[in-house]
């Protein structure tokens, strides 16, 4: 029963990554089945986590090492397994949803008819994933795969998110060997549906390090300069865009999302929670200087997250709101805004 396999996929997928949950689902079986043949389905339950070679694969499943080396080059060419030489040999990489194949599945920002059956599959699945999310058991994994591993304390693993102030970001492209850039997803997905977005999308969707060199051999994004990247920055903080990164240490992929509150899903969830900054690693605050503050109310509709309102003739912030994006303090004339470390910070490293 080619459902067994589909599940056991969710649960595989889950033991990678739970940032976007895979819950066994008739949508979930609906769009993993436009990613992956059930043959497919079962090496991708049969990978170890982390990289293994063809033979270590073969060995364990039994088959054929020639068959299922041209499976897995296929499934890399469709953006669900990362391949990399190592030691003179390739290995493979099952990756997870998110941050992973569905980044893969639109950043190349392709109208087409599978992107947008796959758009609408996503969509489908998205709905009936709210719907579950409340009820479902907590996701689990194969019972033969470890579900931890041992990683420095410098490379903490979070399931959140981080909120990046400008400054920061100019400080991740500065020290980053590798970038590359593509259609922001969301808004992409936006346009397949017939639900643009007015805000822009190209080269705003951002991969850092190998990953960059990994998505780029694919043809799914581009590689950026230092100064593509400074640009590309610039521009979502004209538009008001959050920057949004979800960082394994390469562990999938390395990924800067600029988004907006009107199509991404995460924002869109922290916007209707009373706590948003708890929906993310939010390690900044924006602070207001009253003396500075002319009243002017421009920072209000900027803030996404509804984290600023009018008292009087100040503005006055709501530090459980407040996400530390800082794209308030582009729009302030009297730069009566700054961002400072939140006292509850969670240290990434």
């Amino acid at each position: 029963m080619t459902e067994d396999v589909y599940r056991r996929l969710a649960e595989a997928l889950n033991a990678r990554s739970t940032a976007y949950l895979s819950i066994p689902c008739p949508e979930f079986y609906e769009f993993a089945r436009e990613l992956f043949t059930p043959e497919q389905a079962e090496i991708a339950c049969s990978m170890p986590l982390g990289y293994a070679t063809p033979e270590e694969v073969a060995s364990k499943m039994k088959v054929d090492v020639d068959y299922l080396r041209k499976q897995l080059e296929e499934m890399v060419t469709n953006g669900v397994v990362r391949a990399k030489e190592k030691d003179g040999k390739r290995h493979y990489e099952l990756l997870p949803l998110v941050p992973g194949l569905i980044e893969l599945q639109f950043m190349h920002g392709r109208i087409d008819e599978r992107t947008k059956r796959l758009a609408q599959l996503l969509k489908n699945y998205g709905k009936a994933m709210k719907n579950l999310v409340m009820t479902a058991p907590p996701p689990t994994a194969p019972a033969d795969t470890p579900t931890t591993r041992k990683v420095p304390v410098e490379e903490e693993i979070h399931s959140l998110s981080t909120i990046l102030p400008y400054d920061e970001v100019m400080k991740l492209i500065d020290r980053t060997e590798y970038i590359a850039a593509g259609a922001c997803v969301c808004r992409h997905q936006g346009d397949l549906l017939d639900r643009p977005c007015d805000k822009p999308k190209d080269n705003l969707c951002m991969i850092f390090g190998p990953s960059a060199q990994f998505a780029n051999s694919l043809g799914v994004v581009r590689l950026l300069s230092k100064e593509e990247a400074r640009k590309s920055i610039d521009e979502a903080e004209e538009a008001g865009l959050v920057h949004n990164y979800a960082s394994s240490q390469d562990r999938y992929l390395d990924l800067l999302c600029n988004c907006c509150g009107c199509h991404c899903p995460f924002l869109r969830g922290a916007a209707r929670s009373p706590v948003p900054s708890q929906a993310f690693v939010a390690n900044w605050v924006v602070t207001i200087d009253d003396e500075a503050c002319t009243g002017c109310g421009a920072c209000i509709d900027r803030c996404w997250m509804k984290a600023l309102k009018m008292e009087g003739d100040l503005a006055v912030r709501d530090a459980n709101r407040c996400i530390g994006c800082g794209i308030c303090m582009y729009v302030c004339p009297a730069n009566a805004m700054k961002m400072t470390p939140r006292e509850t910070a969670t240290i990434t490293g």
